[in-house]
This record gives C-alpha cells, structure tokens and sequence, in this order.
C-alpha cells in the first residue's frame, strides 16, 4: 500500500466522487486539495501504475441504457469450484465474481452464523441488455449444469456506490434520505444514437489520464471537446451518468474484509430497515 500525504488522501476522495466535467477537471480537483494539476495526475498515474486503482473512467447508471441486471449465486462443490468459475467469469457481463462463505475458522453458531446450514458459495453479478438478459442467463446456467444459478434481482435500491476515505480508513459517502423506488416502479431509459453509444463504449472502460481529458477523449470519438462535455453534462442531470472519476481496488489500499449480510423480513419493515442499514457508512 503506497504513503498518501493529507491533501493527496483529500483528492483521492474527490477522484472517486467524480471529477468536474470541464476543460481541466484535475486542476479543479487540486485546487480544492491543496495540489497543483501535474500533483494530482501524477497521483493517478501512481495508483494505475500499481494496481491500487482499477480504472478511471465513467460509471453509468446500466439501467437507464436498457441493460438489466441481477445478483446471483449457486452452490458448487469446492473440488469443482475453480472450473465453474471460470465458466461463470468468461461470460461478457459478469462482473464481481467471488466465493463467499463463513470464515472456516469462526464457529458457525455465532450470531449470523450459518449454523448446520448450507449456504451458497460462488456469487456473481450478470448484466446484460434488457432484452439479451433472460437468454444470458439460459445460456450460463446450461453452461453450468448440474449445478443450478439462483437469479436474486434488486427489487429496491437504498444505496449504492462508496468512497474510502484514506484519512479515517472509514468509509465516507452522504446518504439519501428520501425513499428509493418501489417495487413495480420502473426507471425510464434513455435513447442512445449510435454516436452516443460510442461515448458509452469508450468512457465506460480505461480511459487515458491526460490534464485535457475529455479533450483526448473526444478526440476519438471524432467530436468536440464541447460536444462531448455537454452530453456528459445532460446525462449527469438525467442521471444516466453517475460519475467521471477513479475506481479503487479497496483491500490493495488497506480495507483488508468485507461480508456479505442478508435478512429477512416482514415485507412492512423492509424499507425502514433498508434506510437504517444505508445509514452506516460502512455500508454499500
């Protein structure tokens, strides 16, 4: 884990909470730090260049470009599981694959425990576009007989998204306080022309850090640079476009653990219950 200084921990903060959407976001970013612009790409570059940081780029809200997704997960024999997780990792739109159990060497009747149950051990994220979705999800789940994938979609969102703060080792994000949709409620999506589509493809993954970034980037897209920051600047109105910004890898910057948790619950208790977990920090 590489040394951080105070302001370069303060603009780690505002690099994974969006950077502005004008002509040299990073000087913005590092007048609000203490930093000069070449000090904050410089510290970018760092993080890339050591693994601490998987990408910068866009994050886009997938459910408004039409993509539909679900978390899921299965039951595999450990001596099989390397095998179906490959199958299950070589899929395009599966993302955040992990094994998942209680730690072996806690006792499994602790509180949340699993007891003498059985829980499910390999758990995956699958997207795909709405309409693509059910026939993905046919196709893993032939690919990975005998053994059956259990599809757990969202049903309500009370938080996502989170920002490590370096200089607490705790975890620092606003929470919403107003209700997240219901279930039934659908999000609109948006329609993409083809040029909007080649926006997506190239700042949905690694985009080059340069003091003139969206310029480089419009560049490529044979567009303007103010072309370009007017439709990143619609999207993030319409919330097609969450944030332009740096993606940790946490346990490579010292979050070493995390845990999945699940209840349940009286249908009537849920979205009380929901607001009050969002609440912590720690949370995501």
């Amino acid at each position: 884990m590489l040394d951080f200084s105070e302001q370069e921990a303060a603009a780690l903060v505002a690099l994974q909470r969006g950077v502005a959407l004008t002509e040299r976001p990073f000087a913005e970013t590092g007048a609000l730090c203490g930093l000069s612009e070449e000090a904050v790409l410089a510290l970018v570059r760092r993080l890339l260049a050591s693994g601490e940081a998987r990408r910068f780029g866009a994050v886009f809200d997938t459910r408004r470009l039409g993509y539909r997704s679900a978390l899921c997960a299965m039951t595999v024999p450990r001596v099989r599981l390397a095998d179906v997780a490959e199958k299950v990792s070589a899929v395009r739109g599966v993302t955040h694959a992990y094994e998942r159990g209680w730690p072996e060497e806690l006792p499994r009747d602790l509180p949340g425990g699993p007891g003498d149950r059985s829980w499910p051990n390999l758990w995956f994220t699958l997207a795909a576009p709405g309409a693509d979705f059910a026939d993905e999800l046919q196709r893993l789940r032939t690919a990975c007989q005998p053994y059956g994938i259990h599809e757990l979609p969202a049903t309500r969102r009370f938080k996502i998204d989170v920002v490590f703060d370096l200089r607490t080792r705790d975890r620092d994000e606003r929470v919403e306080s107003r209700l997240p949709p219901v279930r039934g409620e659908s999000t609109c999506t948006v329609a993409l022309s083809e040029k909007d589509r080649a926006i997506v493809r190239t700042l949905a993954g690694d985009v080059p850090v340069s003091a003139r970034i969206y310029k480089d980037a419009a560049e490529q897209l044979d567009m303007t640079e103010g072309d370009l920051l007017e439709r990143l600047r619609d999207w993030q109105t319409s919330g097609v476009l969450r944030r332009f910004g740096l993606l940790l890898r946490h346990r490579k910057i010292g979050f070493k653990a995390n845990g999945m948790c699940c209840w349940d619950m009286p249908e009537e208790e849920v979205a009380a219950a929901g607001r009050r977990v969002a609440a912590f920090p720690e949370v995501t």
